[in-house]
């Protein structure tokens, strides 16, 4: 099988992570890939907030656990699943424990921000794979952007004011197996010919 199919098939979201920071080398791989994905009108309009401060990344959890724990838990919302754990779980961590954290921001007014930063974010998921690391997808930060708090503590470290957060992901060394995929749903797929 080609290489690069097999690391697209390969990826899983990880969930478990050892505590070791990765190597600047592969960082900048992963970041690198992001700053090639594919964006609307090449514009580059989506930038990178890479947090692998200890501290930072504790408080920013710290953030993100109070915001959510504040919140209603509304009938449907697929948030829900979030507010419940920052609400119940003391240690409530939506990071994963994941050494490093990378965050999309992108222009608010943008129509494309949305795409080019998940487009970003999936390309450094498949670096970190391709590398042997592990990433996920986290929303958490995403469903906060508006928020005051998370955006106060953000700023300082590069959220401008005419930007959101549209996505991040958190990146490490995986201290799990890489599990098998689950099967595929049917009906996904129409060809016309």
């Amino acid at each position: 099988m080609n290489e690069t199919i097999s690391v697209l098939l390969k990826r899983r979201s990880i969930r478990k992570y050892l505590p070791e920071q990765i190597d600047d080398e592969s960082l900048q791989t992963i970041i690198k890939t992001g700053l090639y994905a594919p964006n609307g009108g090449n514009h580059q309009y989506t930038r990178f907030i890479v947090i692998q401060n200890k501290e930072k990344l504790s408080e920013l959890k710290g953030i993100i656990k109070d915001e959510f724990a504040k919140k209603d838990i509304i009938e449907g919302q697929y948030q829900n699943k979030t507010i419940i754990k920052a609400k119940q779980q003391e240690d409530y961590d939506f990071s994963f424990n994941a050494p490093t954290l990378i965050i999309a921001v992108a222009l608010k007014t943008h129509g494309n921000s949305m795409a080019d930063s998940a487009n970003a974010l999936e390309n450094m998921q498949i670096a970190a794979t391709a590398l042997e690391l592990g990433a996920c997808w986290v929303n958490q930060i995403h469903w906060l952007t508006e928020n005051q708090a998370l955006r106060d503590y953000l700023e300082p470290l590069g959220l401008k004011e005419d930007e959101d957060v549209f996505g991040s992901i958190v990146v490490g060394s995986p201290d799990q197996p890489r599990h098998k995929p689950s099967a595929r749903k049917e009906g996904r797929v129409v060809i016309i010919k």
